[in-house]
């Protein structure tokens, strides 16, 4: 018998643009990788001893879909903490196996065929990709270099139509480090109010943001919104725990509802003693947050630094996150040809901006979550490279 034609849904499906990065810098032994969006950092003490003690007193079986009731208390607690939101852990809170999929539950809920997401662009490679799988549309909207690359009321706005149904908004921005301000989300909000429209919101960066604040302000905290947005939240970059899969998501109990169900039906449960080290990481000393914040500033600081030596490339200030996102227009190269060659010949790894969707083209994405020696090192090889393109 000979099997039938594979899903159109799946060949249509983009493959990320960065792990096409990946795969390059495997054939090159002594890389510096400026593509990773990782922390250097290592899982805190308390929460691998959590993780060990869950599994010697027997904590390794199936739990609720939703988590166990400790993590979700956690996760509401730390909201709370954190962001001013509250939260029912009982009904508005559900453990994921990362973010990704925490944003795909979400989309998944409330996309019907044919339902229109608005995508403030360049932006995180799964958007786009996950909306195709839940067969809706994705619709970009620019983000643009003179408003420092933060999301404009005004752009989402002309992008709504009758078939519109979901805003993903994420600030500080992957790839470009920009924060939304409070007053702006606020006016994206009322757009949101005026047409009816969920707002999914990323909130994986939130915690590292470089002013007076101590975390990014979320669009949930805006008058009426709280019940129309789901937040996506994740432990990957604010406690180094990018290999234990665990984040979370929060939104109105309808909602939750929905993704609790399709989760049981994709992957049952979440990890046991993962969800008991973010118990412990959220539980933790919020000193431990405004360490690798600190340090973030410091590798951001270098990486700007250094680029003031290459002429040919201006870089957008990041507010927050762990990424500039860097305009090679003026080096006579496209991105993915500036991306390629800085590879082959100075062995430095960054990412294309059209990895991030077509509005990237012209610029490519440094991440400097890394090492800083080998920031220093990798940043003063990208400026001699750009430098001889002159």
């Amino acid at each position: 018998m000979v099997p039938g034609d594979l899903s159109l849904v799946a060949q249509s499906t983009p493959r990320s643009g960065i792990r096409d990065v990946f795969d390059d810098c495997e054939l090159i032994p002594d890389v510096i990788t400026f593509a990773v969006g990782e922390p250097a950092e290592s899982v805190p003490e308390r929460a691998a001893k959590a993780a060990c003690e869950a599994i010697s007193r027997g904590d390794t079986h199936y739990t609720n879909v939703l988590g166990v009731p400790e993590f979700r208390a956690a996760a509401v607690a730390y909201t709370k903490r954190a962001k001013g939101l509250e939260y029912d852990a009982e009904t508005e809170a559900q453990a994921v196996p990362g973010a990704t999929f925490g944003l795909y539950l979400a989309l998944r809920a409330l996309l019907n065929p044919g339902d229109e997401v608005i995508i403030p662009s360049p932006h995180f490679t799964s958007y786009d990709a996950q909306v195709l799988l839940c067969e809706g549309r994705p619709v970009t909207v620019p983000l643009r270099p003179e408003n420092g690359m933060r999301l404009n009321a005004e752009d989402i706005e002309r992008a709504v139509t009758s078939r519109s149904k979901v805003v993903i908004v994420n600030s500080p921005g992957n790839p470009t480090g920009a924060v939304t301000s409070a007053a702006e989300l606020e006016r994206i909000a009322q757009v949101c109010q005026r047409h009816g429209l969920w707002v999914i919101s990323d909130e994986v960066y939130h915690a590292f943001v470089y002013g007076d604040a101590p975390v990014a302000p979320s669009i949930a905290s805006c008058p009426g919104m709280r019940d129309q947005t789901v937040i996506v939240d994740s432990l990957s970059k604010t406690y180094a725990m990018t290999g234990w899969r665990i984040g979370y998501l929060l939104g109105p109990s309808a909602l939750v509802e929905e993704t609790a169900k399709i989760a049981e039906l994709i992957h049952s449960s979440n990890n046991t003693p993962a969800q008991f080290a973010g118990v412990a990481a959220l539980n933790g000393l919020d000193a431990d947050i405004a360490r690798m914040r600190n340090a973030y500033a410091v590798r951001r600081d270098a990486v700007l630094s250094a680029l003031q030596d290459a002429p040919n490339l201006r870089a957008v200030a990041p507010d927050g996150a762990f990424y500039v996102f860097v305009d090679v227009r003026d080096s006579g190269l496209d991105s993915a040809e500036f991306s390629s060659r800085l590879l082959q010949q100075e062995h430095v790894a960054v990412v294309p901006g059209e990895a991030f969707g077509p509005l990237g083209q012209g610029f490519v994405r440094i991440s400097y979550a890394g090492d800083l020696d080998e920031i220093v090192e990798g940043m003063g090889r990208l400026v001699r490279f750009a430098n001889q393109l002159d």
